[in-house]
């Protein structure tokens, strides 16, 4: 008996476009917010900022052990709000206590305040909230994902040029800056899942979730452990380190964002896909994925610059990372389509041996075993090296070729497995042309740059990213016009929705 899907609110190059463009608009505002912050606090308390977001993000745990199931009966059509939002109710005490413990032992270790770190709390409340609305949505119409951050981009800088600018409060303001903006998003998002609202409780839903929660514990795990290489950092190269490390990740965030663009494909296959949508969802994040590589390399250390000029000396790093950003969207598409054509959680009713014998469970535990790997080689690799006298920009550069390492390998993995189940296949032909075009405009815009005095100030170095990006652009799809006929297909799709768009006004 065959199954029948609801696809209607997963539009998949809607979804990617809003993620992206949510994305683009995040990292201009994301700019902004990260230049109030790095340029009012010390390089010490920018370390501290990023360990904070990290113990969140261990805080989180208990949510995440659920949200994918979440995430793929919404995709199915069912009412999951009210079931989850119980859910999630009982679950807050535990992330708080988590939150408490983590940052008292912490704090203690790279000796800074406690009082300063507990405040964290207050982003942690409202991100457990946006979190729900994100499980939702993620699976019934992901579109909304980007528009919502969208708001919540341009709420943060808002907020931010109030409460860090103008008053003045340091670390203490950008964690408010964030807990109302994750607030307001979270609204947002919560309002749009209205519709898969339920007000009974549904206890088979809430049972199936939580029989799913060890397995996706492996998944999880892999998580947490991967995000410790910034607290290791910290507690073996310092505080100021973790900065760096932080600065690096934040300049390459435009290029590794570009994983946006895939977002719908898993609700796509879930709800009903087929090669066709995948090879639309890899066409689409290449096409402006790998000239946005090409392009950070030119220009990584004019964004750095703009952060705070010391940071400069990141570059390396960052252009690893960003490479590393790259590679791991192959990875992500080829594990998502693995993990969404796996359909043993269609019913409400399965077992703990359907969770076992799941795709699902086999990825997971190779996430786990490569991130525990990679944060095994993060900490020897730090203790060697600081022996051995290693500057701090060194310790980090070789942190970030361990990253690039690790993430060739599970890419690799995942692009065989998925080879290996014979359920889909990468086309890798177009991308070709990609680099083709990409080589061309980055070779323009070295030539470009060269011409410039190194800046003086934020406004110079801001106009000079824009505008050598504007002209790398325009080069770029000139050039993709007339060898790619994928691109000229996406340019008539884009002219024929403006065009509907404009008779329906």
């Amino acid at each position: 008996m065959c199954r029948v899907f609801k696809v209607s609110k997963v539009r998949l190059r809607l979804s990617g476009a809003m993620a992206f463009a949510s994305n683009i608009v995040g990292y201009l505002t994301g700019l902004i917010f990260t230049i109030f912050i790095t340029r009012r606090l010390s390089e010490r308390d920018f370390g501290v900022w990023a360990l904070i977001g990290t113990f969140i993000s261990y805080s989180l745990t208990p949510f995440n052990l659920v949200t994918g199931w979440v995430s793929r009966d919404a995709a199915r059509g069912k009412k999951v709000l009210g079931s989850a939002a119980a859910l999630f109710a009982l679950l807050t005490p535990i992330s708080i206590i988590i939150y408490i413990l983590v940052t008292l032992g912490s704090a203690t270790a790279i000796n800074y305040d406690f009082s300063v770190i507990i405040i964290g709390l207050i982003v942690l409340i409202p991100y457990i909230l946006l979190t729900l609305g994100v499980a939702v949505q993620s699976g019934y119409a992901p579109q909304n994902l980007g528009i919502a951050g969208i708001i919540f981009e341009i709420s943060k800088v808002m907020i931010a040029f109030y409460l860090v600018l103008t008053l003045r409060l340091g670390l203490v303001g950008a964690l408010l800056t964030l807990s109302i903006a994750y607030l307001i998003q979270a609204l947002f998002l919560l309002q749009k899942s209205i519709p898969l609202f339920q007000k009974e409780v549904r206890k088979e839903l809430i049972v199936k979730w939580l029989k799913g929660a060890p397995i996706n514990l492996i998944s999880v795990l892999s998580g947490v452990i991967g995000a410790t290489d910034v607290v290791l950092i910290g507690l073996i190269a310092g505080a100021v380190a973790a900065g760096y490390w932080q600065a690096a990740l934040a300049a390459s965030a435009l290029v590794t964002s570009t994983q946006a663009l895939t977002i719908g494909l898993g609700p796509r296959l879930i709800s009903g896909g087929s090669q066709k949508d995948l090879d639309t969802a890899l066409n689409f994040s290449m096409i402006i994925t790998i000239p946005a590589l090409f392009g950070f390399i030119v220009l990584s250390k004019d964004i750095l610059w703009i952060l705070r000029p010391t940071y400069t000396e990141a570059w390396i790093a960052a252009c690893i990372l960003v490479l590393r950003g790259v590679i791991g969207i192959f990875g992500s598409i080829s594990s998502t389509t693995i993990a969404a054509k796996d359909d043993f959680d269609s019913h409400d009713s399965i077992s703990m041996k359907d969770f076992i014998r799941s795709k699902i469970f086999l990825l997971n535990k190779i996430g786990l075993i490569l991130a525990s790997l990679y944060i095994a080689s993060v900490a020897s690799s730090l203790t060697i090296t600081q022996n051995m006298g290693k500057s701090m920009i060194e310790n980090i550069t070789i942190i970030a070729i361990i990253a690039l390492a690790f993430t060739v390998m599970s890419s690799l993995i995942n692009m065989n497995l998925l080879k290996k189940f014979r359920i889909f296949r990468l086309n890798y032909k177009p991308l070709l042309k990609y680099i083709f075009s990409s080589c061309i405009m980055t070779i323009t815009i070295y030539f470009l740059r060269s011409l410039f005095e190194p800046p003086s100030i934020i406004l110079d170095a801001l106009g000079r990213i824009f505008l050598l990006t504007a002209i790398g652009a325009l080069i770029y799809g000139l050039i993709l016009y007339f060898v790619s006929n994928e691109f000229r297909s996406y340019l008539m799709e884009v002219y024929s929705y403006m065009m509907k768009m404009k008779k329906s006004l």
